[in-house]
């Protein structure tokens, strides 16, 4: 309880209440009226400015390339301009760190870091959530921040020529994903997660030292192209055949000893370049493949060809040499739209393929 003139008054009273109620407002009047000194803080933009300074980052200018092609670089000394940024190119400035105040440009849609020397991103970059294309090629990255997987509108993705050694279960939250490049890094395995990217169209994973793909690697329902040759990979899971959208399909200079029977359900698969594994034959539900323009088998260790092989109406080139074949199956006949089939000088070849040597489709390697 307190006292007032002799009164005693409760300490939750509405006279307590009215007292505390004036005072705020007192308060908030001083604010508006800037009667109260409020200490500014310190000035990001002013920071982010001295860090492109040290760094000899241009103003921002336009770069012509080629006949009638140009791009914007650098980073614009105005203010305005530069809250207002929505594309900010630092193309080979050899930066060795970005500031965490980069996560301060809200308006950013594209970063493109391409050739420089970054080594680690900070977690700010989550901030930058109206990215729809993010560019980390040719840098010395070997991880990526968790936060990255809060830029919800990215699209595409490029972290090629790094040194990643892994991916963050986190990138499983880019629901807006489209294209995502990491050739030529240091992966071994990838997570899971990433098969929860519904929308992604183009993977490229060529160049790492992958053993295996994740098993739900068929979830990626809207892929078309699928690179992932140069890799240490020993099978292909069942579920690649889910992937009813994939038109290119590159697992070349691997380890693949079988192709599963599941490959037969890629109905819209024109490219299949499986050469350079160590396969010993090729599954019959290869024929099923109706679209198919383009098959490379050569230096695995194939003996035979399946029956099927003259269902792939489809097929333009055809390249089988450095196998263990003795002789052309007759099946090829069927080929009617074949342009260029490559085979060892050596096979054995029955007397109704001679029409496919003299038009030139045949080729000797």
């Amino acid at each position: 309880m307190t006292s007032r003139a002799g009164i005693i008054v409760k300490e939750d009273s509405p006279y307590l209440a009215l007292c505390r109620s004036r005072i705020l407002i007192n308060i908030t009047n001083k604010i508006l009226t800037n009667k109260i000194e409020v200490k500014p803080s310190e000035d990001w933009v002013e920071r982010l400015w001295k860090w492109a300074d040290e760094n000899k980052i241009d103003d921002l200018h336009t770069v012509k390339k080629g006949f009638n092609q140009k791009y914007n670089r650098g980073m614009p000394r105005d203010k305005e301009a530069l809250l207002n940024l929505e594309e900010l190119n630092l193309y080979k400035y050899d930066l060795t760190y970005l500031p965490k105040e980069i996560g301060n440009l809200k308006k950013l849609k594209k970063l493109h870091l391409y050739k420089n020397r970054l080594r680690v991103l900070p977690k700010e970059i989550a901030a930058l959530t109206n990215l729809t294309e993010l560019s980390l090629s040719k840098n010395n990255l070997t991880k990526l921040p968790c936060e990255i997987g809060q830029l919800e509108n990215l699209e595409v993705l490029s972290i090629l020529g790094n040194k990643l050694i892994e991916l963050p279960a986190k990138i499983g939250e880019l629901k807006n994903l489209m294209k995502l490049n990491l050739l030529g890094n240091k992966l071994k395995f990838l997570p899971n997660e990433l098969c929860q990217l519904k929308k992604l169209v183009s993977l490229s994973l060529f160049d790492n030292e992958l053993i295996e793909l994740p098993k739900d690697i068929g979830c990626l329902e809207n892929l078309t192209e699928l690179l992932i040759n140069n890799n240490a990979l020993t099978k292909l899971p069942d579920s690649i055949g889910d992937l009813k959208n994939l038109e290119y399909l590159w697992v070349y200079e691997n380890r693949l000893t079988a192709i599963p029977a599941s490959i037969g359900k890629l109905k819209k698969l024109t490219d299949l370049w499986i050469y350079e594994n160590k396969l010993n034959e090729l599954p019959n539900e290869i024929g099923a493949l109706d679209n198919l323009k383009e098959l490379w088998i050569s230096k695995n260790n194939i003996s035979a060809l399946p029956q099927s092989i003259g269902n792939l109406k489809e097929l333009e080139q055809f390249n089988l040499s450095k196998n263990n074949l003795l002789s052309l199956p007759l099946e090829l006949m069927s080929l009617d739209k074949l342009t260029w089939l490559e085979v060892d000088r050596h096979i054995s070849m029955p007397t109704e393929l001679d029409s496919l040597v003299k038009k030139n489709i045949i080729n000797f390697a």
